[in-house]
């Protein structure tokens, strides 16, 4: 079967088709709105637990989105440097909780 075929199955899928009466996606409107809030309070530790909500799914499949997917058995180092890093970024986030840095800036 071509590539083509495979989309036009595809797209006959009755899963890939919407529905007319879409669901609303709350639990991302209100991430969304909370994440607004976080920017304009200043409550770097929002930042943190948001990292590790996309860190912890990614950790089980993975695959991890930057820019563009990664996936970790065909880029294993990039995979996780990202990982790391989000890792890195969601805990220095979440310690300004307990942790003044201003005291270390001049």
């Amino acid at each position: 079967m071509s590539k083509s075929q495979r989309l036009r199955n595809l797209s006959n899928h009755p899963k890939a088709v919407p529905k007319s009466g879409t669901s609303i996606k709350w639990r991302t409107i209100i991430a969304l709105v909370l994440m607004y809030i976080a920017l304009i309070m200043d409550w770097q530790w929002a930042w943190g637990i948001l990292f590790l909500l996309w860190v912890i799914p990614d950790l089980l499949s993975g695959v991890t989105y930057f820019v563009e997917p990664v996936e970790k058995k065909t880029s294993p180092f990039l995979y996780w440097v990202i990982i790391i890093s989000w890792i890195l970024m969601a805990l220095y986030s979440i310690s300004v909780l307990f942790i003044d840095y201003d005291q270390f800036y001049y």
